[in-house]
């Protein structure tokens, strides 16, 4: 009779800590990377008309905290974002939050003149209302 072969897998002989060359390639440095280019104002509409058709608007809680102060809305915020608005300033880049911010001007439903600093990120479909006065 033969000898039977056992069903056992043999263990590898390698040790079971990856070596480095076996690491993971994920590059945790990937948000200290180049800065994106700002959105050109037509760009930024279309983004923001999207975004509060079918993404999601929300307000920093710096914002939020004003809201009473400021008597600004949600409503307002979206009358205004949907109506005619001009970027008020070049957008400036916040190193602290890796994204742009964009100070748009416009009016509220009452017709009085509301200004927001946004930032927006068009692949999460996500508009937030930093602060507002």
């Amino acid at each position: 009779m033969g000898q039977k072969k056992s069903k056992v897998l043999p263990f590898p002989r390698k040790g079971l800590a990856q070596s480095r060359a076996s690491a993971s390639k994920i590059d945790i440095n990937a948000s200290s990377g180049e800065r994106p280019p700002s959105l050109a104002e037509p760009d930024l509409r279309l983004a923001i008309t999207r975004i509060v058709h079918y993404g999601t608007v929300w307000q920093t809680r710096h914002a939020g905290q004003d809201r009473s102060y400021r008597n600004v809305s949600d409503d307002d915020i979206q009358h205004m974002l949907l109506g005619p608005w001009a970027l008020e300033r070049t957008p400036e880049w916040s190193e602290e939050h890796r994204n742009w911010k964009y100070r748009v001007r416009g009016a509220d439903i009452e017709g009085d003149e509301l200004t927001l600093i946004v930032s927006v990120n068009t692949e999460g479909q996500k508009l937030s209302v930093i602060t507002k006065f």
